[in-house]
């Protein structure tokens, strides 16, 4: 077996890793207390879709020890906000820089692995079971606009309207759409990225992508606006400089063609995942199994392989807000950081190191990881950090 073929068949992304987990220590925990009911499990499910986020209080949990998969950074004027989410439906957010964490309202209890803010109070999160939630009031509240149940007839009917109108070519995307679909909602959207308040993608397994053109009221399928005729996973999308990227299964890469609306491929030679993909105006970067990255000077263009130093899979990337940082988590436990433009990294020791799963960068000197154990909170500082030293 492959190493792609590893990477693909276990799990979609390394979020999806997560998830996996999360169900066996469910089912786990089902068993345990339906043997000990007399119960049957059936008698104790919950449809995720439908079902509340359960409340964790904060006087008997401690909400930053719970297990988080995404992370933002909201911009409230003086003052920033965090929001992290994670496993069935937790949503926290934090006014102090990630010391401390409330819960949010959530309508769903579905695994939830990205987070994407175009203001202050305008967001929206992604994950499991074909979930897009957004919030009006900074993460504090949220409400679902779309899931894997409503995706059957409102992606496939896109289609089926106009190959019926003669447009024969796009029968293979309604193919793939009632092939995902038919089963219910079993397939994730794994990221999502907003551009304005009113447009924005999410993707996901199989080539898997929408686009919002009305703040998520209506989403549309896009699987013909993007050179992925194999419908390989699209696992991050974000904008980098003036350009909206795409990275996603087998090395690929793709760029938003605005003029075309489509994305374009501008893959490098290398045929193993990519995770996420991360840059300024200066370069690019994407990475992915094993501690593989790739680095570009001119949009993606030409690319280069670039040493990290571990063979474990790059699960997180990040940039800090001066653009002079770059942080790369991995599933060992590692954070890496760069102060040459990911030319070159360094280990970047942390308190409690664990299963990453993403990283943001506050205004200040921090930097805060989510992970399976978690959030931590740690301070750069370029030459302890680098060397080593203590903060």
């Amino acid at each position: 077996m492959d190493t792609e073929t590893i990477d693909l068949s276990g799990h979609f992304h390394m979020r999806f890793l997560f998830a996996c987990l999360s169900v066996a220590a469910t089912f786990l925990c089902m068993a345990v207390e339906g043997h000990a009911a007399g119960s049957s499990l059936n008698n104790v499910f919950k449809d995720p879709l439908v079902t509340p986020a359960d409340a964790r209080p904060a006087a008997t949990v401690n909400l930053s020890r719970q297990p988080t998969l995404a992370l933002a950074r909201v911009d409230e004027g003086t003052r920033e906000r965090f929001v992290a989410a994670g496993l069935h439906g937790l949503i926290l957010f934090s006014n102090d820089d990630g010391m401390h964490w409330r819960q949010a309202q959530v309508p769903v209890q579905s695994d939830l692995v990205s987070l994407s803010f175009i203001s202050e109070k305008q967001g929206w999160a992604v994950g499991h079971d074909g979930v897009i939630l957004h919030t009006g009031d900074g993460g504090e509240t949220w409400k679902k606009q779309f899931d894997g149940e409503l995706a059957h007839d409102a992606l496939t009917s896109f289609y089926k309207a106009r190959v019926a109108k003669g447009e024969k070519g796009l029968q293979p995307f309604l193919d793939e759409i009632e092939l995902n679909t038919k089963s219910g909602a079993t397939w994730p959207f794994l990221s999502v990225y907003f551009e304005s308040q009113q447009i924005g993608y999410a993707v996901g397994s199989f080539g898997m992508i929408v686009k919002t053109v009305d703040g998520g009221k209506t989403w549309e399928p896009w699987l013909d606006h993007i050179d992925n005729d194999k419908f390989l996973n699209l696992n991050d999308i974000r904008k980098i400089g003036q350009d909206i990227y795409i990275a996603g299964e087998q090395g690929t890469v793709y760029r938003l063609d605005r003029k075309q609306q489509r994305f374009v491929g501008i893959s490098p030679n290398y045929k193993g995942s990519f995770f996420h993909i991360v840059g300024n105006d200066r370069f690019l970067l994407a990475v992915g199994l094993n501690g593989t990255a790739f680095r570009s000077v001119d949009g993606g263009h030409s690319w280069e392989a670039v040493k990290t130093g571990v063979h474990t899979s790059l699960t997180s990337a990040a940039l800090s807000v001066d653009d002079k940082v770059v942080v790369l988590t991995g599933e060992g436990g590692q954070v890496l950081c760069s102060i040459d433009d990911a030319r070159s990294f360094s280990p970047f020791p942390v308190d409690k190191p664990m299963l990453f799963a993403d990283v943001v960068a506050s205004n200040g000197a921090w930097f805060v990881f989510a992970g399976f154990q978690g959030i931590e909170r740690k301070e750069f500082r370029h030459k302890q950090n680098l060397t080593g030293g203590r903060t």
